[in-house]
C-alpha cells in the first residue's frame, strides 16, 4: 500500500510540473539539489549544468516562436521532459530513508548516482539538438520572406503591365 501512495505521489508532482517551463524547472532542481541528503555532490554537479543549460536557453529568445511549429516545438518538450525527470530524481536525493540498512543505502546511492549521470547524458542529448532545430526554424523563416518577395513582384509586375 505505501509503494502505491509513492508511486501515486510522485505521478501527482509530475503533473503539478507539467506546466513549469525549462526555466522554472532549472531554478528548482537547483533548488532540490541545495537540499540533498544523499548524493548531494552529483546533485549539485547536475544543478550546474542545467544551470549553464538555462543560461543557454536563455540567449535563444526565439523559443515562443519555435514551440508554435510541431517540428521545432517536440524536441522541446521533451527537454522539458528530461528536465522534469530530472527535478524528481534530485529531490528524492533530499528525501528521508527510514529505517534502511547501511548496505541498501549504498547500494541505491551508487544506483541514483548513475541515474543522476543518465539525467545529464539525456539533457545534453536534447541540448545538441537546438542547432538543428534553430536552423529549421530559420529556413521556415527565409522561405515565408522568400514567398512573401515572390508576391510582391507578381503584384507590382502585374500594376507595372496595367500603367
Amino acid at each position: 500500500m505505501a509503494a502505491a501512495w509513492d508511486e501515486g505521489g510522485r505521478a501527482g508532482n509530475l503533473l503539478q510540473l507539467l506546466g513549469v517551463d525549462a526555466f522554472g524547472l532549472a531554478s528548482m532542481i537547483t533548488q532540490a539539489a541545495l537540499t540533498a541528503r544523499r548524493n548531494r555532490d552529483a546533485c549539485l554537479q547536475l544543478a550546474e549544468h542545467v544551470r549553464v543549460v538555462e543560461g543557454l536557453l536563455r540567449r535563444l529568445q526565439m523559443l515562443p516562436r519555435l514551440r508554435r511549429h510541431p517540428e521545432t516545438r517536440r524536441p522541446l518538450e521533451q527537454l522539458d521532459d528530461a528536465l522534469r525527470r530530472a527535478y524528481l530524481l534530485v529531490r528524492s536525493c533530499g528525501e528521508e530513508q527510514t529505517a534502511r540498512s547501511y548496505i541498501y543505502q549504498l547500494f541505491t546511492g551508487a544506483q541514483t548516482a548513475a541515474k543522476l549521470r543518465a539525467a545529464k547524458e539525456e539533457i545534453d542529448r536534447y541540448i545538441r539538438l537546438i542547432p538543428m532545430i534553430n536552423l529549421v526554424a530559420t529556413v521556415r523563416v527565409e522561405v515565408q520572406r522568400f514567398c512573401l518577395l515572390e508576391q510582391l513582384q507578381a503584384t507590382l509586375h502585374t500594376l507595372l503591365f496595367f500603367i
